[in-house]
């Protein structure tokens, strides 16, 4: 099971990002990136490393549709069916922190 000792600011902020990515349109490679970055996520989710979580989850926002992509990029599409999967499995581990009030406040993370 995993570790649901992470601050809740933390936990909020992948809620925000996975919720944001229902409209995202990338391009394949992009998809590709952001797989990456969901295995991160889930790896230091369960791992309950509060630094590692931090950064995978800022670098999946910062993967998002705002960087800007030269018009020869490829053609973009929505979540491809292997991302939704990640997704909702992410979605539904955070539901139990977040229900059970389990997470730490942000000023208890004791690893700044």
């Amino acid at each position: 099971m995993p570790d649901h000792s992470l601050p809740v600011d933390l936990l909020d902020d992948l809620r925000n990002v996975l919720d944001d990515m229902d409209v995202w349109r990338l391009d394949p490679g992009g998809w590709a990136d952001i797989d990456t970055l969901l295995e991160r996520v889930a790896a230091s989710l369960a791992a309950g490393a509060t630094h590692e979580f931090r950064d995978a989850v800022a670098d999946l926002e910062w993967s998002g549709p705002t960087k800007v992509k030269s018009a020869d990029s490829g053609a973009t599409g929505r979540q491809p069916p292997k991302i939704r999967e990640k997704v909702t499995r992410l979605k539904d581990t955070l539901e139990s922190p977040k229900q059970s009030g389990q997470g730490k406040p942000s000023g208890e993370s004791g690893g700044r």
